[in-house]
């Protein structure tokens, strides 16, 4: 499925879990400019970074997770160029000295000294990602709001310009090995792991866990088999996983257009090419299609 043409139904978040970021937090849109994340609209289309590419890309939001003010734990995290994320409970961000999203709760102290993905441009204006460094963290609480958008397909989005993944999405990331120069899954582990452990339908997956089609798609249902194979998450954790996200959604008018059912992939729309840390070969995608509204 073309991730940045999702199904035409509108689906709103409908309860609240405070894994997020704090009100002010700037998200990236598809044409590189920011928002703050409590002025998101289900209408926006999202910056991503395409793993299966290893490029820019853009896509819907999904839904977007929210909790009134009250006074949270606010784990403050400072990097190397100035940037500074304001985390709260947990949110994933990708470490380039790991190779994957890990997620920075109140002990993300053990992370200093680790180098982050984060998106910025060259002297050309031409979207790029570099490289910054976790040099502190400050843990106190204060009186915001708590905000997690999620993307269709891709889930992750970029925080201050720092390439980010929502939290209570372990055993749905980190499944394939990635290029670490390229940013891109390893095309022969990939088809290597696909091989040894299989995908799921949705028609099998529904049997085990009776969910919508849209949200199968919407998070990359196939590839969970793999994830379970590798025993990065349970049945049962799948379980509890997917029944908390699909209590997120309520589904009016979900009409479907019929050529949604014949697309499939994962390529970024009318894309350029990738950036890096280096300013090499980079660009951003294009989006048509339809689009989610997240409340």
């Amino acid at each position: 499925m073309d991730v940045t043409a999702a199904p035409n139904g509108t689906l709103y978040a409908k309860w609240n879990k405070n894994s997020c970021v704090a009100e002010g937090t700037l998200i990236t849109l598809a044409d590189g400019s920011q928002v703050a994340v409590e002025d998101l609209t289900g209408e926006k289309l999202l910056l991503v970074w395409n793993l299966f590419t290893g490029t820019f890309d853009v896509a819907p939001i999904l839904f977007i997770d929210s909790d009134p003010y009250t006074q949270y734990e606010i784990i403050h995290l400072f990097f190397s160029d100035g940037t500074e994320v304001k985390v709260i409970s947990e949110h994933g961000f990708w470490d380039l000295d790991l190779n994957e999203y890990v997620f920075l709760r109140n002990d993300a102290a053990q992370y200093i000294g680790h180098w982050f993905n984060k998106q910025t441009q060259d002297g050309n204006g031409n979207m790029i990602w570099t490289a910054v460094q976790l040099v502190d963290v400050d843990i106190y609480t204060e009186y915001t709001t708590a905000w997690s958008p999620v993307t269709y397909g891709h889930l992750c989005y970029y925080v201050n310009g720092m390439l980010s993944m929502p939290g209570a999405t372990e055993g749905l990331i980190n499944i394939f090995e990635v290029d670490a120069t390229t940013m891109q899954y390893d095309a022969t582990s990939f088809a290597a792991d696909i091989a040894t452990y299989g995908l799921f339908i949705y028609e099998e997956f529904a049997e085990i866990i009776p969910i919508p089609e849209v949200i199968f798609e919407a998070f990359n249902g196939q590839y969970l088999k793999v994830s379970i194979g590798k025993g990065l998450i349970t049945m049962d954790g799948l379980i509890a996983l997917i029944e908390r996200y699909a209590d997120f959604f309520t589904e009016e008018d979900a009409n479907i257009p019929d050529d949604q059912d014949d697309q499939n992939g994962h390529g970024n729309h009318n894309g350029q090419g990738n950036g890096n840390h280096h300013g090499h070969n980079n660009g951003n995608g294009n989006h048509n299609g339809h689009r989610r509204r997240g409340r």
